[in-house]
């Protein structure tokens, strides 16, 4: 298996993965999609997010992204984070079949190296109340700070500060 940053090239291979982790998800609110806007920033040369792909050959197998826009949390984010500098952690997917395999552990590990070479005070993560994610999410020391819709979605907000 073989973890890189996944480039404008990889956008399609990215968007078949995520249609083929939410058709078999278990409950369709775990996910929610990335839309072609955020798709615009997030794969264009000089985007400063990053979202790393596991590779098996050449297909996409999973993704962990790291997003540094997170102006659409300001009203759920407590207020002592407002003047801080975030990113979110997301698109964490995997496909069904390598699920409970270790890849999505590499793909954390992967990013954390590049997490420590930023200059952030916080990270920020959601989860649907009834993912497995929550609970990955609290043994790698982050704080639940609330619970809250976006999207028509309900999340529990994590926060680990850096």
């Amino acid at each position: 298996m073989i973890i890189r940053k996944l480039t404008p090239s990889d956008r399609e291979a990215f968007f078949q993965l995520s249609k083929v982790v939410v058709e078999t998800l278990e409950n369709k609110d775990w996910l929610i999609p990335m839309t072609e806007e955020e798709a615009e920033v997030t794969f264009r040369d000089d985007s400063e997010n990053v979202v790393l792909g596991a590779f098996i050959g050449n297909t996409l197998v999973a993704t962990l992204g790291l997003f540094h826009d997170i102006h659409d949390y300001a009203d759920v984010l407590p207020e002592r984070f407002h003047l801080l500098k975030g990113a979110e952690i997301g698109e964490a997917m995997v496909r069904p079949d390598l699920r409970r395999t270790g890849v999505m552990s590499k793909l954390w590990a992967s990013l954390k190296g590049i997490i420590h070479s930023l200059d952030l005070d916080f990270l920020l993560a959601t989860a649907h109340p009834d993912n497995i994610s929550n609970h990955l999410m609290q043994k790698d020391s982050f704080t639940l700070q609330t619970v809250f819709e976006r999207r028509g979605y309900v999340r529990n907000m994590y926060i680990k500060e850096c």
